[in-house]
């Protein structure tokens, strides 16, 4: 039963980069992902204070990651469930450090390499190439992240990808030097 209220959410504002890329709210965000959890129950997955995780829930509500799904009656007091507001995150063309925190968020998801159920569980590889050929491999490999974005169902384990496809800042020496 899916609870949230958008299928895609663009994050397109420093303070939405800011929001998730704090690593307390990266792991609610992602505790959410199977389904909708209260400030006590986040407590005690984090081992946190309930004061400490109540101050990123603000930060993620504002930034409009999540919101109060359900609310219960719990002796003198109300208690809320929180869910997500989205079923996938994508990040505005426009933003300027989206691929540095992309690739940032991915390190600090990743099990550690002996977990892993691939071999390779990735590559890395800088090449030289034409603006045009980069420009069709990155088309190719969006078409192949989105695919692995709309395979996602209830069953077994959470996966991960991180696709990119970037210029470097490595010095070029040209020929003749």
């Amino acid at each position: 039963m899916s609870l949230h209220t958008k299928e895609e959410l663009v994050l397109d504002s420093s303070e939405q980069l800011k929001a998730i890329a704090h690593d307390t709210r990266a792991k609610i965000l992602r505790i959410l992902e199977d389904g909708p959890a209260s400030a006590k129950q986040l407590s005690g997955l984090l081992d946190m204070t309930h004061g400490n995780v109540g101050h990123h829930i603000k930060v993620l509500r504002e930034a409009g990651f999540i919101e109060v799904v359900e609310e219960r009656r719990v002796r003198a007091l109300t208690e809320r469930f929180y869910g997500l507001t989205y079923d996938r995150l994508r990040f505005s063309t426009n933003h300027s450090d989206r691929l540095q925190f992309t690739l940032s968020q991915a390190a600090l998801e990743a099990m550690p390499a002996a977990s892993q159920p691939f071999d390779p569980p990735a590559v890395f590889f800088t090449v030289r190439m034409s603006p045009e050929k980069a420009a069709t491999f990155n088309d190719r490999l969006m078409t192949l992240a989105n695919e692995f974005a709309s395979a996602a169902d209830d069953n077994g384990d959470r996966y991960g990808m991180t696709a990119a496809v970037f210029l470097t800042d490595t010095p070029r020496v040209e020929a003749g030097e």
